[in-house]
């Protein structure tokens, strides 16, 4: 079979595209992949990225050839903060980490979190009086700490380490910084070391420490949450997770259920001010569910908005890989050693599939609409072996989250002036979103 050479992302050589990797790298590689057709290639130094943008490419890439890449070098960065969790780990190490901390994700489990989530949720309306303006992703960061820390925990994590949220965004823009160093090594001298990183990365550690000592010296069994499963948890030979091993997934669920979720609901709550169309039919879908059935009642319409939002802003917006062997993707051939990266947030916006890209619709995510999607063109979470182990328990908590908020307020934008994105670890806005606190019906102050 033929091959064709790969194409060369030009206007990525432009003087203009080096202010741009000096200004802003993470935003520079996120254009790098926004302009790829479907796929194309760009070399730095002795880094060769390779973009892929086709759906039927990355499913070969993600799942088909999947044991022809691993984790892409920058990825590895996150080790400074989440160790070998399942984030960062390859090979027996994943392997191993993924099967003993799956129990935790199961369904059943999964829907035992749910009342902490609307409880945790009821609790920061509470907190907020009508009128009130709010910073909202700075509040959806509380929350979702809030819910972690009681879901994987069981503790109020805001109450017994203060800062901790602070804490986790100053590491993780660090480890943003390490990311770009690692990528574009000729930007390298623009990520030294940074003391009060170091020193939030320090604070991190030992608050999951703390709470793994206090957990160790009570009595086994005695917690069914994610902490207590991975203690137990076991393999087929009687192998069980090191302390260390347990502090690095600790941290990775920290990052991964904390951070992300946070993220999405800030971007949601944003996109759904703009529209009263979809907040009126959030608020009706609230009210038919009730009070007393809100967790067993269906939500069809709020998780379309939810994946709607995810598919603007997904919470991770690159997916890296490496190739270990020369591999053929279609017509092209994926060198060994090059990199691969596949951005969610440039398939999602994929014109061919999702027409009109940048309009927030949540009707392509009727189930009519979504059965025809190509696989692949939808990967807020990855696809594959190394899909999101807590996908789905970050579906739950945002569909419950919007719709308990949708049941007892509407958040209405103060600045309603355009919001772009920042990149980092996740899709951060580029400026505060302040949101005005609308209490409804009894719930008025």
């Amino acid at each position: 079979m033929n091959t064709r050479p790969i194409p060369i992302l030009s206007w990525a050589y432009r003087p203009s595209s080096l202010r741009e990797v000096l200004r802003s790298p993470s935003a520079f590689l996120l254009k790098l992949s926004c302009a790829t057709p479907d796929i194309g290639q760009f070399r730095a130094g002795p880094v060769h990225i390779i973009c892929v943008n086709h759906p039927e490419w990355i499913y070969a890439i993600l799942v088909e050839k999947a044991t022809s890449f691993r984790k892409m070098p920058a990825v590895r960065t996150l080790h400074v903060l989440t160790g070998e969790g399942l984030l960062v780990s390859d090979g027996p190490t994943w392997v191993k980490h993924r099967r003993l901390a799956a129990p935790a994700f199961h369904q059943r489990r999964i829907l035992s979190y749910q009342d902490i989530v609307i409880r945790s949720a009821k609790e920061a309306l509470a907190r907020w009086r009508d009128g009130e303006v709010i910073d909202l992703e700075h509040e959806m960061k509380r929350l979702t700490l809030t819910i972690v820390g009681r879901a994987l925990f069981s503790r109020d994590l805001n109450e017994i380490v203060s800062g901790l949220s602070r804490d986790i965004d100053t590491a993780l823009e660090y480890v943003n910084g390490l990311s770009s160093r690692v990528t574009l090594p000729l930007i390298g001298s623009l990520a030294r070391r940074n003391r009060a990183a170091l020193a939030a990365i320090a604070r991190v550690d030992a608050a999951v420490r703390n709470l793994i000592a206090e957990r160790r010296r009570q009595p086994q069994g005695e917690h069914t949450d994610f902490l207590g499963m991975l203690l137990a948890a076991q393999t087929e030979d009687g192998q069980a997770l090191t302390d260390e091993e347990v502090r690095d997934e600790v941290l990775t669920m920290f990052v991964a259920g904390h951070e992300t979720v946070a993220t999405v609901l800030t971007w949601l709550f944003y996109l759904v001010a703009q529209r009263p169309d979809v907040r009126s039919r959030l608020e009706e879908e609230a009210r038919q569910a009730g009070d007393a059935d809100l967790v067993a009642a269906p939500r069809p319409y709020t998780l379309q908005v939810y994946k709607e939002a995810m598919r603007l802003y997904p919470g991770g917006f690159t997916i890296g890989r490496q190739a270990i062997r020369d591999v053929r993707i279609g017509d092209w051939i994926i060198p060994a050693g090059a990199w691969v990266m596949i951005s969610p947030y440039s398939v999602h916006r994929n014109p061919r599939i999702f027409p009109d890209p940048e309009r927030f619709d949540p009707e392509r995510f009727a189930p009519q609409n979504e059965q025809k999607l190509p696989r692949a063109a939808y990967i807020p979470f990855g696809i594959g072996p190394r899909t999101c182990i807590g996908g789905q328990f970050a579906i739950m908590e945002g569909q419950l989250v919007v719709s308990t908020f949708a049941r007892y307020i509407r958040l209405a934008l103060v600045n309603t002036s355009p919001v772009g994105i920042s990149p980092q670890i996740t899709l951060r806005p580029d400026r505060k979103i302040e949101m005005r606190v609308e209490k409804l019906g009894r719930e008025r102050a």
